[in-house]
């Protein structure tokens, strides 16, 4: 319990977008996400936006003619507004993105609130033991329970690959956000724009999906049809061997659900 808790509820899921990867000192990997937006990307996104702003000047420019000055005017007052909100967005969108991700945050804090650390399993409970006394059962039950250890110790080692990929995820889209909200203000490209932010919200959601996941894990091997009997004497190696597989399925499924829970908050998205 304290494992998971040091992932989920007490670690880099419920850690402020400023620290969700710690620190070095004084240097962080948010202060260098956003080094990177302030220095290197926030000036393509205004000249990708200043394109968009001369592509959009063009095309009122074609449809003026001498009869329709007025509408014309009216139109390039219109763009001169929608430049100044797209500007402000990009100008802001390393702020924009950190507030997305703390709606999530705060998502997360009630999870974590509502179901604390998670639900303690009863060892009683899940706890196997064997009668049998020559040496070739003994043996079964101690590959048995090292197998079940290490496949434990890989969904450990998964679910911190996917905590910490998420967070440099969000670092990094954060980080090129001016450039596809610059594409917003074309029609044409407005799409990738639009499917950037569902993207981004995707990666923060994911936190959620995955904090639910690590909270329920406990709970979930509590339900083993093996455990709920509530007889832990195993009387022969093939009764343990299949309450065993049953624990080792249910780690497999952990493991599989923390590396589908980007796909699924993708799909919560719509794709």
């Amino acid at each position: 319990m304290s494992v998971l808790s040091s992932i989920g509820v007490d670690g880099v899921l419920s850690a402020g977008f400023e620290q969700m990867l710690g620190n070095a000192g004084t240097v962080t990997m948010y202060s260098v996400a956003r080094g990177v937006w302030e220095v290197a990307i926030l000036p393509i996104g205004c000249g990708v936006l200043s394109f968009v702003f001369t592509v959009q000047l063009i095309k009122i420019s074609q449809k003026m003619d001498g009869n329709a000055s007025m509408p014309g005017v009216k139109e390039v007052v219109f763009l001169l507004v929608f430049f100044a909100v797209f500007l402000f967005i990009i100008q802001n969108s390393f702020d924009i993105m950190q507030s997305i991700y703390e709606v999530t945050k705060l998502a997360i804090d009630r999870v974590a609130g509502m179901f604390g650390a998670g639900g303690a399993v009863d060892l009683s409970q899940v706890s196997i033991a064997t009668t049998e006394d020559d040496v070739a059962a003994l043996i079964g039950m101690i590959v048995i329970a090292l197998i079940s250890w290490l496949v434990v110790l890989v969904a450990y080692i998964v679910a911190l690959v996917v905590c910490w990929a998420r967070a440099i995820q969000l670092y990094i889209m954060a980080a090129f956000a001016p450039i596809p909200l610059s594409l917003m203000a074309l029609d044409e490209t407005r799409p990738m724009g639009v499917n950037y932010i569902k993207n981004f919200v995707s990666v923060c959601l994911a936190g959620i999906i995955i904090l639910v996941l690590l909270v329920s894990f406990p709970i979930v091997l509590g339900g083993l049809n093996a455990a709920s009997v509530g007889v832990p004497v195993i009387d022969s190696v093939i009764g343990g061997l299949s309450y065993a597989l049953q624990y080792l399925a249910m780690c497999i499924l952990l493991i599989l659900a923390l590396v589908k829970s980007g796909s699924w908050a993708r799909d919560i998205m719509g794709g």
